[in-house]
């Protein structure tokens, strides 16, 4: 299809361009066409009608990878619907908070996913703050406040044609990691997931491995771009690095995007993975940077991406003619209409090419906004504070190297001033991870009396030596950029999401204050 018929395409006409899709798991693969997609998509629409569902309505989905997630994602673009994305690690506390400031009539569940006793946590949450109607069950009864409505009596509803799609319609809610804060919702209109399917267009080939969680915007992108590209799509409720290697030499997977850690496991795999074009990964373990040259060892390339949220997972995506920096997180806008500038984050000027600074953008795959608490509005406070003069402030440092290609390098919450100047902690960590008993680290920046300091932390099978590290700084270091602290853990604190458990550098500073102040140095 042309680019131009493409444009034409309603949310759910997109989804009509799925050829069909293959969810693979240690039981078999389930091939599901597009025929019988769109049947269930049928059923669906009228058995949620039937019991009450309207326009406007919200429906957390708490679901692993699958055809259901998938048939309700369709259902709710023509229903006009909102999907509320519930990670499936998420437990009682996470669950009542974003499904109860969602507003969610409905919870859907799979209570056979991975032994998880959905009961169980269910019967722990405050009935009043989860605010549900009813439970959605794709096996069993759920025991606990709420009656069950099953999966199967929907399906055996009259099929319902009902299609009120239109582009300014709200239709999915994705979490913030929340690793400062509590979780911020953000929402896409119908029309920004729309246009970054059609964007990615060309940046997809036939068949499509969703080996990410779909409750996470890395994972539903994937979707996105099997929709743009009218591709097959390859997915699996849990990411197994074996199983997906196997699905990518079974089906000749063109596309795949994951973390590094990932990418990491599938290509030391042994299988056959010559079907993949250029493999664009997220950079979350600093550790892994070997994840680019054990890819190339099997002839596969490791492209660097960028995303978030509020515009989308592969909104800049790295071109391989540029062989020296196509690993660099970043890329080429994906877009021909999105744009990126990069400014002085104290004055909010434009800062030259090639100078560190925020990351602002433009771009059609823009979210709507945060959602407030109820999820009916939009809280427009919140999301005005997140914009200046129509650019969306990602809170991310970065440096632009052309005029659509940009370089990701930090969070700039976690971006240290030390000295008086803007210090990247990736510099102190690479200097650190030159010692080969150092399997990874994480620098972060505590104030003191006598200014900011760097406290790192390292895991390591081995006892370190904090001095021998420290001294290793300083001879590749400004004196400022040493570590006060080089501290020792057996695994860093995360927060769990679904593109990848995130490191809590909030938990890590409080850490560096303890043993601080245990020490009481003379600073």
């Amino acid at each position: 299809m042309d680019t131009e018929n493409l444009k034409q395409l309603s949310l759910p006409d997109l989804f009509e361009r799925l050829t069909e899709v293959v969810v693979c798991s240690e039981m078999g693969d389930q091939t599901t066409s597009s025929l019988e997609l769109r049947d269930q998509v049928d059923r669906i629409c009228g058995g949620l009608q039937e019991w009450g569902i309207k326009r406007g309505d919200r429906i957390a989905v708490w679901l692993p990878n699958g055809v259901p997630y998938i048939v309700l994602l369709w259902a709710a673009a023509r229903l006009g619907v909102v999907i509320v994305s519930v990670n499936t690690r998420f437990r009682r506390t996470e669950v009542e908070d974003i499904v109860g400031r969602s507003g969610a009539r409905l919870l859907v569940v799979d209570p056979s996913f991975l032994g998880i006793d959905f009961s169980g946590i269910l019967s722990r949450v405050d009935a009043a703050k989860l605010g549900i109607e009813a439970v959605v069950s794709l096996g069993g009864t759920i025991e606990g406040h709420w009656s069950t409505v099953h999966w199967d009596d929907l399906l055996r509803a009259s099929p319902s044609d009902a299609n009120c799609a239109t582009p300014d319609l709200p239709w999915i809610v994705f979490t913030t990691s929340g690793t400062t804060s509590a979780p911020k919702l953000v929402l896409h209109n119908q029309r920004s997931p729309a246009d970054h399917a059609r964007d990615l267009q060309t940046w997809f080939g036939p068949t499509v491995l969703a080996a990410v969680p779909l409750c996470g915007v890395f994972g539903y992108t994937m979707l996105l771009g099997a929709l743009g590209a009218g591709s097959q799509l390859v997915t699996m409720p849990v990411f197994e690095a074996s199983l997906a290697a196997s699905a990518i030499e079974r089906y000749g997977v063109t596309t795949f995007h994951g973390s590094d850690e990932m990418l990491l496991r599938i290509v030391e795999s042994g299988h056959d993975l010559s079907s993949l074009n250029p493999v664009g990964y997220a950079r979350f373990n600093n550790a892994l940077e070997s994840v680019v040259d054990a890819a190339s060892k099997v002839g596969v390339q490791a492209v660097g991406l960028y995303g978030m949220s509020e515009v989308h997972a592969v909104y800049a995506h790295r071109v391989t003619e540029l062989v020296d920096r196509s690993a660099a997180p970043g890329g080429k806008l994906v877009s021909n209409r999105a744009e990126a500038r990069v400014v002085d984050p104290a004055t909010g000027n434009d800062v030259p090419v090639g100078t560190e600074g925020e990351l602002l953008l433009k771009g059609p795959s823009m979210f709507a906004g945060y959602l407030a608490d109820g999820g009916e509005d939009v809280d427009r406070a919140l999301t005005d504070a997140h914009f200046v003069d129509g650019w969306f402030r990602t809170g991310d440092l970065a440096r632009l190297e052309g005029g659509q290609t940009f370089e990701y390098l930090a969070r700039l919450g976690d971006v240290l001033r030390l000295g008086g100047f803007l210090v990247n902690p990736a510099e102190i960590e690479d200097c650190i991870l030159q010692d080969l008993s150092v399997e990874a680290v994480q620098v972060v920046g505590i104030d003191l009396p006598g200014g900011a300091k760097p406290v790192a932390f390292v895991v390591s099978q081995e006892s370190i030596n904090e001095e021998e590290l420290q001294t290793r700084c300083r001879s590749a270091l400004a004196a400022y950029k040493v570590p006060l602290r080089i501290l020792q853990l057996d695994e860093f604190p995360t927060t769990p999401s679904a593109n990848g458990s995130k490191i809590q550098k909030v938990r890590l500073r409080e850490l560096a204050l303890e043993k601080i102040n245990e020490r009481q140095p003379d600073y």
